[in-house]
């Protein structure tokens, strides 16, 4: 999991983060997912709160299926919020729309039916791959705090190769532009550095 902090240790080229993805084919699985979005007719909100997703997925925890139901954001793929259930009545779903209209009053976005939501539904993915298989729970509320420490991290810590390697919480917070010029800042920085570096060497 640490893997995926934002730590000052390197800092790549996009032409070989690209050539790395094109070795592992990582680039044609992208570009059938985004070409799968498009036939579906979607347009891609620009803005957060422009769209919603709503979608349940089951979460074993110690033998007994839960429903795990949660909101995202999007454009930014936050999740703004969550429930782990016993059941799936309605009433849940109908409850976390309520908890997150209340957090977000401003907001006017339209929620998207599940069966429409393949960014929340690849987020339930990595929530079990990363999480859920990896953690070993020993009560309902240890799963439910444990749950939420990693989806914080989701949102705020983990860079999302979708939203060009920066983490839901910039798109959503609007320091896409600010985290982007940063980086190109320090690129800069690391090309002038190797440049001298290298010259030292020829000299030395």
């Amino acid at each position: 999991m640490s893997s995926g902090y934002v730590k000052n240790v390197a800092f790549v080229r996009p032409a070989s983060v690209y050539n790395i993805m094109k070795e592992y084919d990582l680039v044609h699985k992208w570009a059938k997912n985004e070409g799968e979005a498009k036939k579906k007719g979607f347009d891609q909100p620009e803005a957060p709160h422009e769209q919603w997703h709503k979608d349940i997925s089951y979460i074993k925890v110690l033998g007994v299926f839960y429903y795990f139901i949660s909101i995202m954001d999007g454009y930014s793929r936050k999740i703004l919020d969550w429930a782990l259930c016993e059941n799936m009545e309605g009433i849940n779903i109908e409850l976390l729309v309520a908890r997150v209209k209340e957090k977000y009053p401003e907001a006017s976005a339209r929620v998207f039916h599940p069966q429409s939501n393949g960014k929340l539904e690849r987020f339930h993915s990595t929530l079990k791959t990363e999480h859920v298989r990896k953690t070993p729970y020993f009560s309902y509320e240890d799963a439910k705090e444990k749950m939420a420490q990693w989806i914080d991290f989701y949102n705020n810590r983990r860079l999302h190769g979708a939203l060009l390697y920066l983490t839901p919480a910039d798109y959503f917070e609007g320091r896409k532009e600010s985290r982007l010029a940063e980086r190109r800042e320090k690129l800069h920085t690391a090309d002038i550095n190797r440049k001298a570096y290298w010259l030292q060497q020829q000299h030395s």
